[in-house]
């Protein structure tokens, strides 16, 4: 009879926060399991300020162009769309520059879209490349006789009511995505089922002070910060880079911020209204003219 000698190698497990006494020692509760992380532990799921200060000057250097002609995708001097916007920003905050400002196309394929350009495409290449792992959502509430009920695409009844209310906060949603981690962390948003397309950079260094700047390529959010006497303060004529707290009103006040789940519910209700007139009044409304929907993409570094 042949003996065979079974040589188990040690195995190293690398905890990435805590101590390994603390991982080994830590008593469990019995009959639960630990939720799985929604985000890599192999990928950095915060950026230095260096990265989202050199995002921020792009954002708020292209929305200071004149807009894109209706007619047209993209032309040289004028500012970039939505999802042609992030798509840039998200290059410059992983790799310090893009050539999407300059020429609409980028030398990584993961940033480009040839074929489909929209954000839930962009949010697939992104995910394929590792970039982001699982997504969150928050879905809105209508009112149907009198009583509260989810717009739901299966429903053909709710799906054209107007949404009235979050099924939860979006500002709690960040906050339990990030955990107890510190440092800044950015979101890819897709408002209204993609019809729009921003960021959110949640700053969570100080769980005292939390902050979280809404940026797009659009006018409707001046560029609002926090200066070191903790003071907002707002740059007249310049946009694209707005903090908002968690609670607030959905407009812009003197000396006040907006409140992201305010603006979030705003925000939903005027495109799901929004006709793509010139000077839309208020009351008239295309209703149903997005889907009423958003999901939030947490970014991991390359």
């Amino acid at each position: 009879m042949k003996l065979h000698l079974l040589i188990v190698f040690p195995v190293i497990v690398a905890v990435l926060s805590g101590s390994l006494h603390e991982a080994f020692n830590t008593p469990k509760e019995a009959g639960k399991a630990p939720a799985p992380s929604k985000d890599s532990f192999k990928r950095a799921t915060t950026f230095h300020i260096e990265d989202v200060e050199r995002m921020k000057q792009f954002f708020i250097s292209n929305a200071s162009l004149k807009e894109q002609p209706k007619d047209s995708n993209w032309r040289p001097g004028f500012r970039h769309k939505c999802i042609n916007t992030v798509r840039a920003a998200i290059e410059m905050l992983f790799y310090g520059e893009s050539s999407i400002p300059d020429s609409l196309y980028s030398r990584r394929h993961v940033f480009n879209g040839f074929l489909n350009n929209d954000i839930g495409a962009l949010a697939k290449r992104l995910q394929d490349n590792h970039f982001v792992r699982s997504y969150d959502t928050v879905r809105f509430l209508a009112v149907r006789k009198g009583q509260w009920v989810s717009i739901s695409k299966a429903d053909p009844v709710s799906r054209g009511l107007p949404p009235e209310a979050m099924e939860k906060s979006l500002w709690n949603t960040l906050l339990t995505r990030v955990g107890k981690e510190r440092g800044f962390s950015v979101f890819l948003v897709s408002v209204c089922d993609g019809y729009h397309a921003a960021l959110l950079t949640l700053d969570h260094r100080n769980p005292a002070n939390l902050k979280v700047y809404w940026a797009d390529q659009t006018h409707k959010h001046p560029w609002r910060f926090y200066n070191n006497n903790n003071k907002l303060e707002e740059v007249a004529g310049k946009f694209g880079w707005e903090v908002m707290h968690a609670s607030g009103p959905h407009t812009i006040g003197k000396g006040t911020p907006r409140g992201l789940d305010n603006y979030m519910l705003y925000a939903n209700k005027s495109f799901w209204c929004d006709c793509g007139r010139p000077a839309q009044k208020p009351n008239d409304c295309c209703a149903g003219n997005c889907f009423p929907f958003i999901q939030i993409w947490r970014l991991q570094a390359p």
